[in-house]
């Protein structure tokens, strides 16, 4: 199993890199620049491609690149492309051209995503049922990993080297990470039958929808981590408010507690295994919409770096251990054949409620303030686990 755990950690840890880094740097640099937290809130919008990529998640399960294997060729393109955004980027004047770099910024997010897609599909198929509360701590982790070299190392070599060569030293990261998936030889997957283009399009979706209690799990999934990313985003011009420097962020938010996420995580696979899927999202939910309020304390005017510090790391491995309970939910609802679409559905529902949820906070952080922001997404989230104790009872 340990060459499998390699190989889907090396994938998630390199297509999280560049969103994170976005995410994390572009809320920190638009405060800095005095831009409103309403405008901030749209920078949810950038993400689209996260919240959308089931509608080409079917091309992805249906057809294969040449003989680079099925899915094994569709992430080793998106990965070149991925990179090639990266340069391109690192030479753009973030100063002056700002629409550019959103731009890049959406590009990035596309390929990401995209990757994302066949990335989920391979480990569906890789993962034996018993092996999948590990391998989604291996998953959560290595997109943790991806986001603490985004968004904490990268922040501080953004400070110290600047914006061209901290870009370009991502991309040869990037390209490193390229070599497990370069050697692995994917096993053959049994193809789709032959049917007209609509119907091979449409029919995973309908598959998955016929499937008992599916619009419930989807709405619970939509609600579930919508706490996670109104406060991930939130948090950001807030230490910018609080005083906290471009490196202080990026160690608080980006290394030390994004650290925490990847221990919390292992743990939360441990854990998993033992309660079950059903009791772990309750358990874990709970205690995460909790812990968020207390992002109310720097929110009222605290700014100790010690606190600041503890509550973050406090919230962020609560909600890593609920993000991946919620993983291994979803895998465990995907058939193999369908494995990108089936999937991908679901993620694709949680990003849509995370930036729906993103660009609301914004607006309403701007009149409303940060503490009532963090108790209405606490609220959200213990809807979430209400809905699945309750009415909407899922088995998992």
């Amino acid at each position: 199993m340990f060459p499998k755990l390699i190989l889907l950690a090396t994938l998630y840890i390199s297509q999280f890199i560049p969103t994170t880094f976005f995410i994390q740097a572009l809320p920190v640099f638009m405060r800095q620049q005095k831009m409103s937290l309403d405008v901030i809130g749209f920078l949810g919008l950038l993400i689209l491609p996260s919240g959308l990529k089931f509608l080409w998640s079917p091309f992805i399960d249906r057809y294969r690149l040449g003989k680079l294997g099925h899915y094994r060729g569709w992430i080793i393109c998106f990965q070149l492309l991925l990179i090639s955004t990266m340069l391109v980027t690192a030479f753009i004047d973030i100063q002056d051209n700002l629409n550019a770099l959103l731009t890049c910024m959406f590009l990035a997010s596309l390929f990401s995503s995209s990757q994302d897609i066949a990335t989920d599909a391979l480990a569906v198929n890789l993962l034996e049922p018993e092996e999948r509360g590990l391998g989604n701590a291996i998953q959560s982790g290595g997109n943790i990993f991806g986001a603490i070299i985004g968004g904490g190392v990268m922040l501080i070599l953004l400070d110290k080297i600047g914006w061209r060569y901290s870009l370009i030293t991502m991309s040869i990261f990037m390209l490193l990470n390229l070599v497990p998936i370069l050697i692995y030889q994917e096993k053959s997957q049994p193809q789709l039958e032959n049917s007209t283009f609509f119907r091979s399009y449409f029919q995973p979706f309908v598959s998955f929808l016929s499937r008992p209690k599916a619009l419930p799990w989807l709405f619970i999934v939509l609600l579930y981590m919508m706490g996670d990313s109104v406060t991930g985003l939130m948090i950001r011009p807030l230490l910018v408010d609080r005083g906290l420097s471009l490196p202080d962020i990026g160690w608080v938010l980006g290394i030390v507690s994004y650290s925490a996420r990847i221990v919390s995580a292992l743990i939360a696979g441990l854990v998993i295994v033992k309660l079950g899927r059903t009791k772990s999202l309750i358990i874990f939910g709970i205690i995460a919409a909790l812990s968020s309020l207390l992002y109310i304390i720097p929110a009222i005017g605290v700014s100790s770096l010690l606190v600041i510090y503890t509550v973050c790391i406090v919230v962020n491995a609560t909600q890593s251990m609920a993000y991946t309970a919620l993983l291994s939910a979803m895998m465990d609802k995907c058939e193999k054949n369908t494995a990108a679409t089936d999937y991908t559905m679901q993620v694709s529902v949680m990003f849509l409620g995370g930036i729906a949820a993103t660009v609301l906070s914004g607006m309403l952080a701007s009149t409303m303030g940060y503490s009532f922001i963090f108790i209405m997404s606490a609220a959200v989230s213990l809807l979430s686990v209400f809905l699945i104790t309750n009415k909407y009872r899922v088995s998992a």
